[in-house]
């Protein structure tokens, strides 16, 4: 959801509901209804509407901040891998630090744009790459000296780091509980219905609904924008740490060599 689109959805919801608002009163009794109707039964669904929004947004920015987390960590443990090639012979740790570029990259370039579509599942390039590295220590584990340790305990970070983030991209708020907050909001914001009356001006219509209609709308827009956390919007999660750890990456390979060819999109 794109910044334009949430303050589209925030105003049209502010101006219908206020216009319904202004014309349920004109044909309301002087002094509302309020008096003719059991209002403590909307206070206590008012509250129940509150506590539902507060706990599914809490749980989503719970997960945005794991998401977030772990792409650092992830970046962090690749980073962690490349130094541990330093400690390794040539033919096992000059392979090793081509494989790490093409899995930052393939992470950027393939995984995010997937993740931003709601795909938590690893590429079948990604995969190849790990797999490559794997065959790349299996064929040659003296040649990794004391550097293997190092490199397999980053190398366990990674992945959780790498499971975490995909996990993220997967869970999300429900379709039945998404629309479950919609129509409550509705029928919350509604029974404030009770409470127009003729007699007052349209402009004190306006200030008994917009402030109830202003939370419930822009609580929706924080959710959405939460449940989707790799999406292509500001404020979303960005492969900021993993392009960082690229260039730190790219930038020490000895000068002369070129970089790898590798199975996702080409480094830029």
């Amino acid at each position: 959801m794109t910044i334009q689109m949430a303050i589209l959805i925030i105003l049209l919801t502010l101006i219908v509901g206020s216009i319904f608002y202004a014309l349920v009163a004109r044909y309301s009794p002087e002094g509302g209804r309020s008096d003719r109707t059991p209002t403590n039964v909307y206070v206590v669904t008012g509250g129940a509407m509150s506590l539902l929004i507060a706990f599914t947004m809490a749980a989503t920015f719970s997960q945005y901040n794991q998401g977030q987390a772990a792409a650092q960590q992830e970046a962090d443990a690749v980073l962690t891998m490349w130094r541990a090639t330093a400690f390794m012979s040539p033919e096992v740790g000059s392979p090793l630090r081509d494989q790490l570029v093409c899995y930052a990259d393939e992470v950027i370039n393939v995984e995010w744009p997937a993740m931003a579509d709601g795909n938590g599942s690893v590429s079948s390039e990604v995969t190849q790459t790990l797999r490559e590295s794997d065959s790349i220590l299996a064929s040659n584990v003296s040649g990794a000296g004391v550097g293997l340790g190092m490199w397999e305990s980053a190398n366990s970070q990674r992945l959780a780091a790498h499971q975490s983030r995909l996990l993220v991209a997967e869970t999300g708020v429900p379709p039945l509980l998404m629309l479950l907050l919609i129509i409550g909001s509705i029928i919350t914001i509604g029974s404030l219905i009770v409470y127009a009356d003729k007699s007052k001006p349209t402009w004190g219509h306006t200030l008994v609904i917009i402030g109830p209609l202003f939370v419930a709308s822009a609580a929706i827009v924080v959710i959405a924008f939460f449940d989707h956390p790799y999406s292509d919007t500001p404020g979303s999660i960005k492969p900021t740490a993993m392009k960082v750890a690229l260039t730190h990456i790219t930038q020490d390979q000895i000068a002369g060599l070129p970089l790898p060819t590798c199975t996702g999109s080409p480094t830029p």
